[in-house]
């Protein structure tokens, strides 16, 4: 299917003023990088000529917009020195930066800047969408997901983390369990009594978060519908874990009496991932297609639960395990966007944006499958209600999106 830029009519509600609330937060996100000023005054220095110059059925007032709109862009890029001299304009391509000039209209380059200002950048829209009303409000508004999670001990006792008071919240055999004021759960052994057959294992709800020490020093954050387990005290040859859902990692560098690195592993159903002092992120949940390990600092190596395969990852790759393993380079900014706040989302199915969604707020998806696979790109907040996010895909004008309590229906 034929692609192009956002659609004129939600650029044309930019401009008369329109655009909701949730579209319009997300501005200064976007305003932040330089590259996007520096491009988009680009466009629209190179653009805005033809623009006057095309006979096309433009309305008046829109070339004025565009006018001040330039105007003011140029003025905030002089303001922040990002405006280069003729002699010194930047190469796109040395920058990282891909031309998009070849794959717009020339209308929709003249007020890029208007979709960006427009707070998300919904690109690769089906050609031939025509407005509808997309979205069905609901009276009772959906929260995105907190700091939630379940701490289960190793007597089986539970203990409900975003309840629980600041200070020690439990003394297992000499290891002390201890919630900090900025919420954070941490491991610290007061004598040597702990056993290490003792374990203990954090489970993040639909719509929660977490991040815990580990009694190695290690840290670990756990995504929504998620959990880790591991032993109270670790064992000094090597260092295991389980998990399930999505954890990002900071693995402490431990040595032993002989001054050697002491392994760390991690487990999930498809893959075992032995780490040496590493940062990373595992991808891990029962209805996704496969593993994705993210490595951003350090090497692991990655043996596959199905065929036994391994594989060494570096700085800036990411593997993919399922019946088979691939590697690849990693989209750092997508694949820990979850880390930072947000969802980023570059040419992902519905289907799978769809089941992001629904962990982080906790709610339930129908979709049909010939819309599950529709490509979709943008930057949305995380601490957005789901109506807004749920807005931003509607306003393609292509799908409608109807929440009825706590279940969003998909719908052509």
């Amino acid at each position: 299917m034929d692609e192009q830029i956002i659609t004129n009519e939600l650029l044309k509600r930019y401009l008369q003023g329109k655009c909701t609330v949730a579209e319009q937060q997300l501005i200064a996100d976007f305003l932040d990088d330089p590259n996007n000023l520096i491009l988009l005054h680009q466009i629209m220095a190179e653009q805005t000529n033809s623009l006057w110059d095309s006979s096309a059925d433009v309305p008046q007032h829109d070339r004025g917009q565009i006018t001040v709109w330039q105007r003011r862009l140029h003025e905030r890029m002089e303001e922040e020195q990002l405006i280069p001299s003729d002699k010194t304009k930047p190469n796109l391509r040395k920058r990282g930066i891909i031309p998009i000039r070849q794959r717009i209209q020339w209308y929709a380059a003249a007020i890029l800047l208007f979709v960006g200002l427009g707070a998300l950048l919904w690109l690769w829209i089906p050609q031939g969408a025509k407005p509808s009303e997309q979205l069905v409000h609901q009276k009772n508004r959906i929260t995105p997901g907190s700091d939630r999670a379940i701490l289960k001990l190793a007597d089986g006792s539970t203990i409900s983390l975003s309840d629980a008071a600041k200070g020690s919240i439990a003394d297992q055999g000499g290891v002390k369990v201890q919630k900090t004021a900025e919420g954070e759960i941490v491991y610290a052994a007061v004598d040597k009594r702990a056993s290490t057959q003792s374990y203990n294992s954090i489970n993040t709800p639909n719509g929660g978060q977490y991040r815990v020490t580990l009694p190695d020093g290690s840290r670990a954050w756990l995504n929504a519908a998620s959990s880790l387990t591991y032993p109270v005290e670790f064992e000094k040859k090597e260092r295991r874990v389980k998990m399930t859902g999505e954890v990002y990692f900071e693995i402490a560098k431990i040595t032993n009496e002989n001054k050697e690195r002491v392994p760390f592993f991690v487990e999930t159903d498809k893959q075992v991932i032995q780490v040496l002092g590493t940062t990373f992120n595992v991808n891990a949940y029962a209805d996704e297609p496969y593993d994705c390990t993210t490595l951003l600092e350090g090497s692991v190596r990655l043996v596959a639960a199905h065929s036994g395969k391994s594989e060494l990852l570096k700085p800036g790759q990411q593997a993919l395990v399922g019946n088979n393993m691939l590697l690849s380079e990693a989209d750092i900014q997508q694949n820990l966007a979850w880390i930072n706040g947000y969802f980023i989302f570059r040419r992902e199915d519905l289907g799978g944006i769809l089941r992001k969604i629904a962990r982080w707020y906790d709610v339930t998806v129908e979709c049909p499958p010939e819309l599950s696979t529709m490509k979709f790109t943008g930057k949305v907040s995380r601490s957005q209600s789901l109506s807004a996010v749920t807005e931003m895909i509607a306003s393609i004008n292509k799908v409608k999106l109807e929440i009825k309590e706590r279940r969003i229906i998909v719908k052509k």
